[in-house]
């Protein structure tokens, strides 16, 4: 029985991270970490924006910041309000930050170098024209991520025969706890 497409990028996808993490352990970093500082070295003054850094990244913001407050507390990279909007925290590197990264950099080469070996050069340029497809599909088809009826082959759930009930109050008596980042998590 053939593996479902999206399984098997998933388990590549978590083999790899794994395998690069590996790699970049020795120098107390993560593929995160090299993400990080990649984004922010590419970016001209000023510097990403917390905001911009995360949607580049397509993780949250409060995940983000925790990798800031690690990078930062390495003295790798700087944070500075930025000079038109004082509500804007922007990114960048410090000196260290961008020795840490070309350290980094030799790594990553190499890392790409011994999986592009797996492949031919054909293979590379099918499977990055295959995964930029598959990329945009899913980004352009969101409401998809639900399986309808016509694209599953289990039979559709009847409906439950109560009758719609409309939520009942909590007591005000009793104050409601406000979710936090590990209730969500």
């Amino acid at each position: 029985m053939d593996v479902p497409i999206g399984r098997q990028l998933a388990l590549t996808s978590k083999a790899l991270q794994q395998w690069i993490d590996e790699r970049l352990a020795p120098e107390g970093s993560s593929l995160t970490t090299w993400i990080v500082l990649w984004n922010t070295a590419a970016t001209a003054p000023p510097g990403l924006s917390q905001r911009e850094l995360a949607d580049t990244m397509s993780i949250g913001g409060p995940a983000l910041v925790r990798h800031i407050d690690r990078l930062e507390a390495q003295g790798l990279v700087r944070r500075t309000r930025d000079a038109h909007d004082r509500r804007i925290t922007r990114i960048t590197l410090t000196t260290e930050g961008h020795a840490h990264l070309d350290r980094l950099k030799g790594i990553m080469d190499e890392s790409d170098a011994l999986i592009r070996d797996q492949l031919s050069e054909a293979e590379v340029r099918s499977m990055r024209r295959a995964l930029g497809k598959l990329h945009g599909y899913v980004l352009a088809h969101p409401h998809q991520a639900t399986p309808t009826q016509a694209s599953t082959t289990r039979p559709a759930t009847r409906p439950s025969a109560r009758p719609a009930t409309r939520p009942t109050k909590r007591p005000t008596t009793r104050p409601t706890k406000r979710p936090t980042e590990t209730d969500v998590a």
